[in-house]
């Protein structure tokens, strides 16, 4: 169980880590004004080509660390709506503000979120977000309580600014959505790849969270290097990623990647594939994407039950997958 950490010099020192994760990504700085009408003040805000999102940090003494986000570059002078706030309390534990840093036992440091979002428009609240949200989730030691709280990352990672933005992206989605929709009835009938279909609702298990928080990345960037290759790809809420052959109307791979990298998780990610491709008529090849270092292990017993094994790697900020020409040759390459 992860613990929230209330100490104010821990709190400020993780909140400068967490700014310093973005400038690396940082291609430009644009000046605008943030709010919406009636209510919006000056900004310079900061936009990464690379995370499709622009950031505004402000620390307001003897209150929180205020970080504000949103989605797409910004024109100069324009009024821009925030996607998703992710503050800090300036000290102790605040279960008002939305986010905080959390420590597990062998103190690693993550940053976590209450669900608290706003809009300003009926039905987008913490209600949404805990209904709706799928990504990582952890329960915490929240002072006197235990609280089930979203990951959005590790602290630590150099991947945390790629986790961030992922996060952002699904807020945005949720919001879009329960704006189309009073019930917030979720309904996309097309077939198409959601970000905010991957990862996990909340559940009573606890998790491998620095694996998880990583496992969202993988996916994502799976599909969009699948994408970039001009192939259909899609998802629901049973398969977190497939191709179709369009010529022929239907699947013709089925992927899964397991949340993390124990053994019962890789073997019950691996069932799963099986399940869900022993339809003969259908003819879907089941994909099990693995870390390069499993590969060996698990990959020859897989393909003797017809699963297809490939792998990838992290370096630093970036995702490289090696096996991807068992799916189309010249697919090798790195996101």
């Amino acid at each position: 169980m992860l613990k929230v950490i209330a100490d104010k010099t821990a709190i400020k020192k993780y909140a400068r880590q967490f700014i310093r994760k973005f400038k690396p990504f940082t291609d430009t700085q644009v000046k605008v004004k943030l709010g919406h009408q009636g209510a919006s003040f000056p900004a310079k805000v900061s936009y990464s080509k690379d995370l499709g999102i622009w950031m505004f940090a402000h620390t307001v003494r003897d209150v929180r660390y205020w970080n504000a986000f949103g989605i797409g570059k910004p024109q100069p002078g324009a009024l821009l709506s925030i996607t998703s706030e992710i503050n800090f309390p300036w000290m102790g534990i605040d279960r008002k503000t939305g986010a905080a840093f959390a420590e597990d036992a062998w103190s690693n440091v993550f940053v976590i979120h209450r669900g608290k979002i706003g809009g300003g428009k009926k039905g987008i609240g913490k209600y949404l977000f805990e209904k709706n949200y799928r990504g990582v989730w952890s329960f915490m030691e929240d002072g006197d309580c235990v609280s089930r709280v979203a990951v959005i990352g590790t602290l630590q990672s150099p991947r945390l600014a790629l986790q961030t933005a992922h996060f952002v992206r699904k807020i945005e989605t949720l919001k879009s959505a329960a704006a189309l929709s009073p019930q917030t009835a979720f309904n996309f009938p097309e077939i198409t790849f959601r970000e905010d279909l991957i990862g996990s609702l909340p559940s009573a298990e606890e998790q491998d969270i620095a694996a998880r928080c990583d496992h969202d990345l993988v996916v994502g960037n799976l599909a969009a290097l699948l994408q970039r290759a001009r192939l259909k790809t899609g998802n629901d809420h049973n398969r977190e990623i497939f191709l179709t052959d369009q010529f022929k109307n239907k699947i013709s791979h089925v992927f899964a990647v397991p949340a993390d990298n124990k053994e019962n998780t890789i073997l019950a990610a691996a069932a799963k594939l099986l399940l869900q491709t022993t339809d003969p008529a259908a003819d879907s090849l089941p994909v099990l994407v693995l870390p390069e270092d499993k590969i060996n292990l698990y990959a020859p017993l897989l393909q003797k039950i017809g699963i297809t094994v490939i792998g990838y790697r992290m370096e630093e900020d970036r995702i490289i997958f090696s096996d991807l020409g068992k799916i189309k040759p010249g697919l090798n390459m790195q996101l």
